[in-house]
């Protein structure tokens, strides 16, 4: 069994390949605006990490981009998931949002990201317990092996 991210994967090949749900451990879109700005959606199975106890929901972030465009973002995202916005740094909170961790989900939510904001997004997906047929199975060119 083996524990794999996946990272620089588009959306169109996310779309295009069902992967285990039950095996997935997190799950990221990377929005890059610039070669300088870029935001961040994450998820993880555990709960997204805020203080001390993890929260369910998304978590949210931004680099290089001006607090205009970071607040749209923020709405455009809250307008899809929903949840309760909580605020802790630079991170934005939506505890309790309707996520959804398929392929289809992920990917449909990248591609309205790219859409919105004229971005280009990537995906990296981590799994844990994939037999080797699922891991050949997957986006191998793109695979990096966890110890």
């Amino acid at each position: 069994m083996a524990r794999v991210l996946y990272w620089h994967l588009t959306p169109q090949e996310v779309l295009a390949k069902p992967y285990p749900v039950g095996k997935l451990l997190h799950w990221e879109i990377r929005c890059m605006i610039s070669k300088e700005s870029y935001s961040s959606i994450y998820w993880f199975k555990a709960g997204v990490p805020y203080d001390k106890e993890p929260i369910l929901g998304l978590a949210f972030y931004a680099i290089g981009i001006s607090k205009g465009l970071e607040d749209e973002m923020i709405e455009f995202i809250h307008g899809k998931v929903g949840g309760r916005l909580m605020r802790r740094g630079e991170r934005i909170f939506f505890a309790d949002a309707r996520i959804g961790i398929d392929n289809e989900y992920v990917a449909g939510l990248a591609l309205s990201m790219e859409d919105r904001f004229n971005a280009r997004c990537e995906i990296w997906l981590e799994f844990d317990l994939l037999n080797d047929d699922e891991v050949k199975s997957l986006y191998t060119a793109k695979a990096v092996p966890i110890a």
